[in-house]
């Protein structure tokens, strides 16, 4: 025997109503969330991009300074940790001094500090 078609076996694992009188079937509202979660990845990525975009221009212009003292002459064996100073003679050549820029009237490129890792470091 065939039965109506608002009938069901088991009312209770219907995902929908089989009736007039059955809760209406909402959709919840997500784009909210979608767009608002959306924005703030959108921000997070926009902040780690600039992040990593300052890290990359300090990088380059440790790179920089690291070419430019290890082009230099250096008539002594620097150590870790003391501060050296880079003159440029008249010729555009450079060299690293012990001598600090307000003893001497060279031109002065920078103070920098040799770290363990053998980088020279803009003081």
């Amino acid at each position: 025997m065939r039965k109506p078609d608002r009938v069901a076996d088991n009312k209770m694992t219907m995902p929908y109503g089989d009736s007039v009188s059955a809760p209406a079937i909402v959709k919840p509202d997500v784009d909210g969330f979608i767009s608002e979660r959306g924005a703030q990845a959108v921000n997070a990525i926009h902040a780690k991009y600039e992040e990593i975009q300052d890290e990359f221009a300090k990088l380059v212009e440790t790179s920089k300074d690291n070419e430019l003292v290890y082009n230099a002459s250096i008539g002594f064996v620097p150590i870790v940790g003391h501060v050296y100073h880079l003159y440029e003679r008249e010729n555009g050549s450079c060299f690293l001094s012990l001598i600090e820029p307000h003893q001497w009237e060279m031109k002065c490129l920078g103070s920098f500090r040799l770290a363990t890792d053998s980088l020279w470091i803009r003081v």
